[in-house]
């Protein structure tokens, strides 16, 4: 029986059907999956880039449809009457829910060692990097004006990476507001921003990450730049960010 025809109607639903996928089996990725926040964007080149709607869909007749929020929150019953399988991504909070993830996909594909490989090499990764000792106390900013509490990957990368949340040991969770003001008082030994070098970045020019504290705190604290596609989707890459974070960590060492 010949492996499942399929599509993928987000970015954060490409990288995995990208990943495990046979080329063969990709009917057509999303419209998202060659962009700058999509981690496996040089592999989507020669692939169909579809709308998460039934009208650019269905004609593809595809046997399985990987989302993880596109075709919107009715997209299951939606496209699930026309006779399609409908494979729900869930959200992961941390590297357990990537790699069950990694499994939904790669058992879907009929590629389960394929998964069992790739989970294989993520778990490989992160034994790899080193603990810190005195673990530094780090802030993620973004260009909106957010940073990550508790229950977000950004959360589990820090832990990854031999960090403190900041905003996590506040016992925030989530995607708090910046405390712009508070780091006056408590400054942070490091600092992570994501999206910053995002094409669309300046809608977000007027945001709290501008404020002149977040500026000063830029200039004087170590600072770790996260690419948006590293930190746009939850995925076996986002230990790449770890890593980065712990080298980069280790070098401020170093060097004093």
């Amino acid at each position: 029986m010949a492996a499942p025809r399929v599509v993928s109607l987000d970015y954060c639903a490409d990288q995995y059907v990208l990943k495990l996928a046979d080329p063969a089996q990709i009917a057509a990725i999303s419209r998202g999956a060659d962009k700058d926040y999509s981690y496996l964007r040089g592999a989507s080149t020669p692939y169909k880039k579809i709308r998460p709607t039934l009208e650019e869909t269905l004609p593809l007749e595809p046997d399985i449809i990987f989302r993880q929020w596109g075709g919107g929150a009715n997209a299951e019953n939606a496209f699930a009457r026309f006779g399609a399988r409908v494979v729900s991504l869930g959200y992961p909070e941390n590297f357990d829910g990537v790699k069950a993830n990694i499994r939904l996909v790669a058992d879907a594909l009929e590629h389960s060692a394929r998964g069992e490989t790739l989970i294989a090499d993520l778990e490989a990764k992160l034994a790899a990097i080193p603990e810190l000792e005195n673990a530094p106390r780090a802030l993620y900013v973004t260009p909106g004006g957010v940073t990550a509490g508790a229950h977000t990957m950004i959360d589990a990368i820090f832990s990854a990476g031999g960090v403190r949340n900041i905003t996590a040991e506040e016992g925030k969770a989530y995607w708090p507001p910046l405390p712009a003001e508070a780091l006056l008082t408590a400054p942070p030994e490091l600092i992570v921003t994501g999206f910053f070098n995002a094409r669309d970045v300046e809608i977000n020019y007027w945001s709290a990450a501008r404020h002149p504290t977040i500026e000063k705190q830029f200039r004087e604290t170590k600072t770790v730049h996260l690419s948006a596609d590293l930190v746009s989707c939850a995925g076996w890459h986002s230990a790449e960010a770890a890593e980065m974070i712990a080298a980069a960590v280790r070098a401020e060492r170093n060097a004093h």
